[in-house]
């Protein structure tokens, strides 16, 4: 029965022993192909990270390389900036141009040398370089303006060659020789035209011209050129510190360019101040500062300023017995026909020693004949005193009579019919008082063109 027994264990050992050979095989080779599957997972893993490494790689070197070649090509460019500056500096370059600092511009256009012809030309370029530094310009024009000196933009040889030349074609019409230019006309008793009586005949200076007469006043322009709000404080500051008649002007048109109306008070308000008290001129002062007066009161005439006429009136006659040419030009423009009652006080009292002043005063006033009551009045009395003047058995005198002859026939075309009119009524009363053959035949000629004039008014057609 044992012997039964142990065979069966042995095999059922031997069984178990297979069984479990089997069974651990079976789980091995499973193992085996989850672990090749998982080699495959990896493997294919790993070459997909390969790639996006490759591609990342490849992208980082492409970028790498554009920044290298930019570096390289930045590194060319420099280089090439260099050697330009090199050359300019060295002056072998016409190609680059570099815009010297705003001190060395006004160095330069102090240093100009005014007999060379491009003076001008130069003057004109190194302005216009101070425009393109804008506010960075301020600073050395200020410093400049502080300093209170100035130098003259003289005409060049060329321009006064050209002056002489318009000199030579006048001459055919009775105007001064070449020679003469720039001189005062000597009146017919030989005195030269320079007393401020003339001053009423002759028009207001006024701030014009390409090149501005002064360095001053071509930084003026210059600034207002530049034109910011730092550039109209400069000119403002100018404005409150200059005493030169010529500057304010220049500055009333600049700064009324740049902002109408906004300074034009105290542009005016200055001017009063300068005319109140005008400063002495030097024997050396320049050909506009000797215009100062005219700058100022052709502003006030500009605007029509009345606040100044109550000081004018005081100003109109110098104790000396001289009239103020000036003055009496501002009276008549600013305050029209309400200005007679000021010049018949001064005619009345006859403290006025020139000819040609007591010729102004009352020209002046005769100015509105035909308009005013008053003036007519005055052109009669005038009348009277040149016939009162002529010599019995002499020839007859038209002097005192030119001032009534002027009146009466100044600016016809722009006078109204009415005023046409009343003119003419003034000759038939000069007519019916004096009834003086001479004098008649010289009413009757002007008559005749108030007549023309308006037979051109009533019929334009014929």
């Amino acid at each position: 029965m044992l012997n039964r027994i142990i065979p069966l264990v042995i095999c059922t050992i031997v069984g178990a022993a297979v069984a479990g050979v089997l069974v651990i095989q079976s789980s091995n080779q499973k193992q085996q192909a989850a672990l090749d599957e998982q080699k495959q997972a990896f493997r294919k893993e790993a070459q997909q990270s390969k790639g996006v490494r490759d591609k990342t790689t490849s992208k980082h070197a492409l970028e790498l390389e554009d920044r290298a070649k930019a570096l390289e090509q930045s590194r060319a460019r420099e280089a090439q900036l260099e050697g330009r500056l090199d050359a300019v500096l060295n002056a072998e370059s016409p190609e680059v141009r570099v815009i010297p600092f705003p001190e060395a511009i006004i160095e330069a256009l102090q240093a100009m040398d005014q007999t060379d012809k491009r003076a001008k030309r130069l003057a004109v370029f190194h302005l216009e370089s101070l425009v393109q530094w804008g506010d960075g310009a301020l600073p050395a024009i200020t410093a400049f303006m502080e300093k209170g000196i100035d130098m003259e933009f003289k005409p060049s040889r060329s321009e006064r060659d050209k002056l002489r030349e318009q000199g030579k074609e006048k001459v055919k019409k009775g105007a001064p020789k070449p020679k003469d230019l720039g001189k005062k006309k000597p009146s017919k008793d030989g005195k030269s035209r320079t007393g401020m009586a003339w001053n009423y005949f002759r028009p207001f200076p006024r701030p014009e011209g390409a090149i501005p007469a002064t360095l001053r006043l071509g930084l003026l322009e210059t600034t207002a050129y530049i034109g910011s709000e730092k550039a109209e404080k400069l000119l403002l500051d100018v404005l409150g510190t200059t005493g030169r008649g010529v500057e304010i002007a220049y500055l009333e048109m600049l700064l009324q360019d740049m902002a109408p109306g906004k300074h034009l008070k105290t542009i005016l308000k200055i001017t009063r101040e300068i005319l109140a008290n005008l400063p002495p001129l030097s024997d050396d002062a320049m050909s506009v500062d000797r215009e100062t007066k005219g700058y100022l009161y052709a502003i006030l005439v500009k605007y029509k300023d009345r606040v100044f006429v109550e000081t004018a009136k005081t100003l109109l006659v110098t104790p000396d017995g001289k009239l103020d040419g000036y003055v009496l030009s501002y009276l008549r423009r600013v305050l029209g026909a309400d200005a007679i009652p000021i010049l018949q006080a001064v005619i009345q009292e006859d403290r006025l020693e020139d000819g040609v002043a007591r010729y102004a005063i009352r020209d002046a006033a005769l100015y509105y004949v035909g308009q005013s009551a008053q003036a007519d009045r005055l052109l009669m009395d005038t009348f009277r005193e040149g016939m009162a003047r002529q010599e019995e058995g002499g020839d007859f005198n038209w002097g005192p009579f030119k001032v009534t002859f002027t009146a009466i026939t100044r600016d016809l075309n722009g006078q109204s019919n009415e005023v046409l009119a009343n003119r003419r009524q003034l000759l038939q009363n000069a007519r019916e008082e004096f009834n003086h053959p001479t004098l008649n035949q010289g009413l009757d000629k002007m008559d005749g063109q108030l007549q023309r004039t308006l037979e051109r008014e009533t019929n334009p057609n014929k």
